[in-house]
């Protein structure tokens, strides 16, 4: 393995997260580095609640940055901001609304060597509270990475920065996140395929650098979450990358199988079967159905 600097900057944008920042902030203070090895800038994204203010009470400690957006800019702006405020080799990426364990970021290094340029850890559901149909989905094994074992190389569709960590120089040779992509989902794809073109093969799933989401939602928030990725910034990543467009699933939007499989009548009768045997599989059809409705939907496809 090849030896880096343990000299990392943690990027964490917050948006209406006051129930669970705290958490996140002194789980990142109790990690197994020492201070000085790491900075973490958190960036407010003009929430409306009282992240911000939860956010001051930490400001004056050595390795706590923060930064408050005066209006909301979206994920990939916020989370650029605090690539640029940052100056060191290392940059992980975590989500407000995430707590991780003492050695998060110590377990991340031991997976880079010089064909590893960005890994990504996993996420888990909070312990002893109900999982709706839609949460047992979102961390169940049929979706993502988590068909992949420990330490396997992943394809870059399933890359995703909520979670992971990446070496500086990537960033700076392949570009930040695209901040046009306003709306919910895709930036993560879009900077994945980018660096995938210069480092093919180059991403890595650490089931060890897990974290805790806390980020509770139903069936009908993810729906509506998932059908605006299909309506704005799913036909922004076929445009920007046409050589990917069968990894995007295009082929279901306009096709015959698509119309059929992807009809109404048969999403009705998946609906009604749900409410009594609600299984990932049907939860994935449902999802997966949003985001074609949100992609037929779009003027860019019109």
């Amino acid at each position: 393995m090849v030896e880096i600097k343990k000299n990392i900057d943690v990027i964490i944008p917050c948006y209406n997260v006051e129930e669970i920042i705290e958490d996140c902030i002194k789980s990142l203070l109790n990690q197994s580095l020492s201070k000085n090895e790491y900075n973490c800038y958190f960036i407010n994204d003009c929430s409306k609640d009282s992240t911000g203010t939860i956010l001051d009470k930490y400001k004056n400690i050595e390795n706590i940055s923060i930064i408050h957006h005066k209006e909301n800019q979206g994920l990939a702006t916020s989370r650029n901001n605090g690539i640029k405020a940052g100056n060191s080799k290392m940059i992980a990426f975590l989500d407000g609304d995430m707590v991780v364990k003492k050695n998060w970021l110590e377990s991340f290094l031991t997976y880079f060597n010089e064909n590893v340029v960005a890994v990504m850890g996993d996420n888990t559901a909070p312990q002893n509270i109900y999982l709706n149909p839609v949460e047992k989905y979102y961390f169940g094994n049929l979706r993502g990475a988590r068909k992949y074992k420990d330490g396997e190389n992943i394809p870059f569709q399933y890359m995703l920065f909520g979670n992971a960590m990446l070496k500086r120089a990537i960033l700076q040779e392949c570009g930040y996140f695209d901040e046009s992509m306003k709306k919910y989902g895709g930036e993560d794809t879009d900077l994945s395929v980018r660096i995938w073109d210069v480092y093919p093969k180059s991403f890595v799933f650490s089931k060890n650098s897990d974290s805790v989401h806390y980020h509770r939602r139903n069936l009908s928030e993810f729906c509506n979450s998932m059908y605006t990725y299909g309506k704005y910034n799913l036909p922004l990543l076929i445009k920007k990358h046409p050589h990917y467009k069968k990894k995007f699933a295009t082929d279901w939007i306009f096709s015959f199988k698509g119309r059929l499989i992807f009809s109404s009548p048969l999403k009705i009768l998946i609906n009604l079967i749900i409410k009594i045997y609600p299984f990932q599989i049907l939860i994935r059809y449902i999802v997966a159905d949003a985001v074609i409705r949100g992609a037929r939907s779009s003027e860019m496809f019109g």
